[in-house]
């Protein structure tokens, strides 16, 4: 993933969704934010609290859950971060979950028409071209790449109104 960004403030706060063993919420914490680092496994995220730095460590906030059971509060995050995750149900809780000015960015597959070497290749868990600029209302379009190869993704970076 590209450069994310520093925090605004001291008391910052971003989503690691779907954060797997913590490789950006460590990051995201080392830029000044809160993190909340959010993933289903359990497994995971003892990965997330064993692996944290110092610094992280008092910073990043494992959460265990699944994203049927969304449990966050309408206008808590100033950045949301969706790595190598997919899941459409979620979009519009994506955007609410965003302060104004806040910032959502999305690494993630995209169906290049051709399998995957890495990651998914099945519909349901990758992206369509420009689906993401279509697909989030109320962001405001700050980068959007695609890239094709072997494995194909979309970067997605886009800012609450």
């Amino acid at each position: 993933m590209s450069a994310l960004p520093r925090a605004p403030r001291p008391d910052a706060l971003a989503l690691d969704l779907a954060c797997g063993q913590g490789r950006h919420s460590r990051e995201l914490a080392r830029l000044g934010y809160e993190v909340i680092a959010m993933d289903v496994s359990l497994y995971a995220l003892e990965h997330v609290r064993r692996d944290s730095d110092g610094q992280s460590r008092s910073r990043v906030h494992p959460v265990q859950a699944d994203v049927d059971a969304w449990p966050f509060a309408p206008q808590a995050f100033d950045l949301v971060v969706q790595v190598d995750f997919l899941d459409r149900s979620i979009f519009a809780l994506l955007v609410t979950s965003l302060r104004p000015g806040g910032l959502l960015v999305v690494d993630t597959f995209l169906d290049a028409g051709h399998p995957n070497a890495d990651g998914p290749s099945r519909p349901e868990f990758v992206l369509a071209r420009n689906e993401l600029p279509r697909s989030l209302p109320g962001l405001d379009v700050v980068r959007y790449e695609e890239h094709d190869g072997e494995t194909a993704r979309a970067i997605f970076v886009g800012r609450r109104r």
